[in-house]
């Protein structure tokens, strides 16, 4: 198993076991990037910014690779992801147990390829994973054990620029909406906005976390 390093702001107010939140970059950054949310995220919350394992040929780090074949079509090296995935799920044991973290009040915030993550790890391991803000990505099928229709009580919000020219918003409006058919619990918003995330976006993330929170 991969050890990941990470970013990690403690819980000042409330008593243990904490509730968290596991940050997920995309594509090519780094844990810096969602840490830099921190400061809007309520002070009772254990926030760990979790780091790629990969480096990516343009600095920057991945969750696994992206390719290109030669009519340029994009790709995605999904052993690479299945090992991130396995990574991070090991890794939150450690964190639990180390930070005094609730095991029932596990969150994700994940973006672009932190998201496509995100959905995957909530879905697939709702054990581990109470709720997800997953931020321009979507719900990569290839990625999970079950087909989307099986998938039932999942607490997530999901958003998406309607303008992306990385991650084209009709994958996550399509992918998200089958998954809201079983699933009411679940947000999405649209933002007229590129492959980034907005003060609007984040205002209402904000507010879904306090309204989704157990006290």
């Amino acid at each position: 198993m991969t050890k990941l390093s990470y970013k990690i702001r403690k819980a000042t107010t409330g008593v243990p076991p904490y509730p968290c939140l596991l940050l997920l970059h995309g594509y090519g950054s780094n844990a810096d990037d969602l840490y830099s949310f921190v400061d809007y995220l309520a002070e009772k919350l254990t926030v760990i910014s979790l780091e790629a394992p990969l480096t990516t040929p343009f600095g920057g780090k991945a969750w696994y690779s992206i390719h290109f074949d030669a009519a340029q079509d994009k790709w995605s090296d999904l052993k690479e992801a299945e090992k991130s995935l396995y990574s991070i799920t090991r890794q939150l044991d450690y964190f639990i147990k180390e930070y005094d973290l609730n095991p029932k009040d596990i969150g994700l915030m994940g973006f672009s390829q932190g998201a496509i993550l995100s959905w995957s790890l909530l879905l697939d391991h709702p054990e581990q994973f109470r709720r997800a803000i997953c931020m321009s990505g979507y719900i990569n099928t290839q990625l999970l054990k079950k087909t989307i229709d099986e998938y039932q009580n999942v607490l997530a919000y999901a958003s998406h620029g309607t303008n992306d020219q990385t991650i084209p918003y009709q994958w996550s409006e399509t992918s998200v909406n089958k998954l809201r058919l079983n699933n009411p619990k679940i947000s999405f918003n649209s933002y007229p906005d590129g492959h980034n995330v907005s003060p609007e976006n984040l205002r209402d993330l904000l507010e879904w976390i306090s309204k989704t929170n157990l006290d």
